[in-house]
């Protein structure tokens, strides 16, 4: 057994003197970077995508709503939300050829009164 340096340390010495040992780098490999950019989505499938996408950022909106207790903002987007799914509905239907994965329940009950279940009527 050695007590010197090991190679590891050595290396990570020899590139960057400044860089503490225990800094975790992470690097995206160059090829699936490419990859990924090579798909393009028609038409249909693009409005799809961003249709999903509006209502992901409307789902988390909603719950920053819940978590600021604003009744008000709760009420706004659950109305937006509303009008986002029947979208994503329409367009998912209007994919040809149709996706392989369904678009499953995309309800959400709705309380006007956040705070309604903690007080006693």
């Amino acid at each position: 057994m050695s007590t010197g340096p090991s190679k590891a340390s050595m290396l990570v010495s020899d590139v960057s003197p400044q860089l503490e040992p225990h800094t975790i780098w992470c690097h995206l490999d160059v090829e699936v970077s490419r990859s990924t950019s090579r798909w393009v989505l028609s038409d249909e499938r693009l409005l799809t995508a961003q249709a999903l996408h509006l209502l992901m950022s409307l789902d988390l909106e909603l719950r920053e709503a819940r978590a600021d207790w604003d009744q008000d903002r709760f009420r706004r987007v659950m109305k937006a939300r509303s009008r986002a799914v029947s979208r994503v509905r329409r367009r998912w239907n209007n994919l040809d050829p149709a996706p392989a994965i369904g678009l499953g329940n995309l309800r959400r009950r709705y309380h006007a009164n956040l705070a309604g279940y903690l007080y006693a009527t």
